[in-house]
């Protein structure tokens, strides 16, 4: 299965996608174990998404997470490609989850809370980035996400949205 990972990424980086499918789907069909059955669809998922093939990449994340339901990154990726394949609703049940199994992790809170911004619900927006503030973050993310709160909180009063920090811009 390794063997067939690594002859489908050196063909990535020649550029035959039509070889590296090959290898990839051939790692899928190889691998046995819970791990190594989530390893070789997280890896071919990675590449669909590359590709553009969001509804691949995304059945490659459902087997990977079928292996192994507790891979918190593999439930935020899900998230993020049904997203762009515009299920929202899949794609909140993708990140809350990322978000049980990995509560410190930054990313499944992150995209929540944009998403939720996006959606309309201000509410549950503000509520993660709250949260975010309860973990160590980086200046720059601690910046934009005291920024958010104070925006959320803006619109909701009706008041005029201040500018986003300088480095967002």
């Amino acid at each position: 299965m390794r063997a067939e990972i690594e002859q489908a990424e050196t063909a990535e980086k020649a550029r035959k996608h039509d070889v590296a499918r090959v290898h990839y789907e051939r790692a899928v069909a190889n691998a046995r174990s819970p791990e190594s059955i989530s390893y070789a669809r997280l890896k071919y998922a990675d590449t669909l998404r590359s590709w553009g093939e969001y509804p691949a990449a995304i059945v490659q994340l459902e087997g990977a997470i079928a292996a192994k339901p507790d891979d918190a990154g593999a439930w935020h990726d899900l998230g993020l490609f049904r997203n762009n394949q515009g299920n929202t609703a899949g794609a909140i049940a993708a990140l809350e989850r990322s978000r049980e199994l990995a509560p410190r992790d930054l990313r499944p809170r992150v995209a929540l809370a944009a998403l939720r911004w996006k959606l309309g619900d201000r509410a549950n927006a503000a509520v993660e980035y709250r949260k975010l503030l309860e973990l160590e973050l980086p200046e720059s993310l601690r910046v934009n996400v005291e920024w958010a709160i104070t925006a959320l909180a803006a619109i909701e009063r009706g008041d005029p949205v201040p500018p986003p920090p300088r480095e967002s811009r």
